[in-house]
């Protein structure tokens, strides 16, 4: 008997859109430091994604510019490691056009779940605490986006956790995203660090609904239709049902009343049997709609 070998993923292909993303942030990420010699917080303070921002000035592009900034060097290199260990392989799973949509709607997604938050807790606490006013910044909400759909579509693959031990795919995805629901909950609580957990969750979040979103509109294509698939397709039998039996109900008026007309004449309908006729002419010979004078 054969014994079965284990393969653990280190790491995916860089794939084109994947090896232009991080090419991206990476130039980004120096510009940053750059400019944080000259003015430190320049950038972060007008890129990145915080309330005063978006809410106050409606900076409404922070949702997307903050998540090619990051805060450091741990910061870059392990959201490229998260690039390259699960990217690759959903662009090439899906095509670069639906990975890319996918990765910059999780990202935007996980501004928008921040922004929420943080006006709940700026609510929450009003008076209470000191405004909560962080600027957020990095790409860690749509790798958490990835992190997700890499779960759903490869469930039982492995990989090494922190390059040392093998997990499945399905585990890591729930011990990572039960970490970051009892933080974005302390977050909530106005318990928070440099971590945004609720960044993590939105990424998460908008993921799940995109990955859902997919799924069903993939089972229409080829185990038959969803929901709204088959209430249409029912909708469309019922309207042709409806059709069928008023062509029969009109034959049956047109037969009775051209015999009355071959018997007795024209002038022998009554105002009533003409509107009669003429409806059963439009819906017998509907290409035919003159009207009987």
């Amino acid at each position: 008997m054969r014994a079965q070998q284990m393969s653990f993923r280190l790491g995916g292909p860089i794939t084109p859109v994947v090896k232009k993303l991080m090419i991206i942030n990476a130039a980004v990420f120096l510009i940053q430091e750059l400019a944080g010699i000259f003015e430190p917080g320049v950038i972060e303070s007008y890129l990145g994604l915080n309330h005063q921002g978006l809410v106050g000035d409606l900076r409404v592009w922070q949702l997307f510019t903050y998540m090619f900034l990051h805060g450091g060097w741990f910061h870059i290199i392990f959201n490229l490691l998260g690039l390259w260990m699960f990217a690759g392989d959903l662009e090439n799973h899906w095509g670069s056009g639906r990975f890319l949509k996918y990765y910059l709607f999780t990202g935007i997604g996980a501004g928008i779940f921040i922004a929420l938050m943080n006006s709940m807790i700026q609510v929450r606490y009003l008076g209470l605490l000191p405004p909560y006013q962080p600027t957020t910044i990095g790409a860690s909400g749509a790798l958490y986006g990835l992190l997700l759909a890499y779960g759903m579509t490869w469930p039982n693959r492995e990989v090494l956790l922190y390059f040392l031990f093998p997990i499945k795919m399905k585990y890591l995805v729930l011990i990572f995203g039960a970490l970051e629901f009892f933080g974005t909950l302390s977050s909530l609580r106005g318990v928070g660090g440099n971590v945004s957990h609720i960044g993590h969750m939105g990424g998460i979040v908008t993921g799940l609904v995109l990955m859902m979103a997919m799924r069903s509109g993939g089972r229409e294509r080829t185990a038959g239709p969803g929901p709204i698939g088959g209430f249409l397709k029912k909708l469309r039998l019922a309207k042709k049902q409806r059709a069928i039996s008023e062509r029969i109900e009109a034959k049956e008026i047109i037969d009775t009343l051209l015999d009355k007309i071959a018997r007795q004449g024209m002038s022998a309908l009554t105002a009533a049997e003409r509107k009669k006729l003429e409806w059963a002419r439009r819906h017998y010979y509907p290409e035919k709609t003159e009207t009987i004078h």
